[in-house]
């Protein structure tokens, strides 16, 4: 059993790699299966499709990208000040990633037709990102009206997904940088 956990983490951490480095599409088995050093029989073993192997992929970032906001932010105060900080963890993020993009945006720019079971995994992962926007909004103001909440989220949610692909585009955190001073603007109207 040691084994074979040992062969699926190979797997995992070769096609983490790959999918990230160059691209689902441009990743086939065989170049994982050689790069994980493993029999082919052995990847099938553990994922019967490609397809399951990217869903993997996505629960790992999401899992991962959990921890590390979560840690990134932990001695920050809920609020304004965290809120603010999720800027300078997605720039965190993007300066370690060499300026690669967003895992999950990758993916859907990369298939316009994705299955179903992998968009659902990137919709909880942009939902959840969404939940702690909302989350540090109502730290900042109790009772925050519903609507103006929802709007309020999508607003700096949507700066943050902008800034990511901008930074990405022209390989600069200042798109992230001049997001987090719109967002601070912003929450003073609060």
């Amino acid at each position: 059993m040691k084994d074979q956990v040992g062969v699926k983490e190979r797997i995992m951490n070769t096609a983490c790699r790959l999918f990230y480095e160059q691209g689902y599409q441009a990743t086939g088995i065989n170049q994982i299966i050689e790069e994980a050093q493993i029999a082919k029989s052995s990847l099938y073993q553990h994922f019967a499709s490609k397809e399951l192997l990217l869903n993997e992929y996505l629960q790992t970032h999401k899992t991962q990208w959990a921890t590390e906001i979560a840690d990134f932010t932990k001695d920050v105060p809920d609020g304004k000040e965290k809120l603010l900080a999720f800027f300078d963890f997605r720039k965190k993020r993007l300066e370690k990633n060499h300026y690669k993009g967003c895992t999950f945006s990758r993916v859907v720019y990369e298939l316009p037709n994705l299955d179903e079971s992998s968009a659902d995994i990137i919709r909880t992962h942009k939902n959840t990102i969404k939940a702690f926007i909302a989350e540090q909004l109502e730290v900042i103001k109790d009772p925050f009206p519903e609507d103006a909440l929802n709007k309020m989220t999508g607003m700096i949610f949507n700066l943050s997904e902008g800034a990511v692909l901008q930074s990405t585009l022209f390989n600069t955190s200042q798109p992230l940088d001049d997001s987090k001073k719109v967002v601070a603007h912003l929450l003073q109207t609060v």
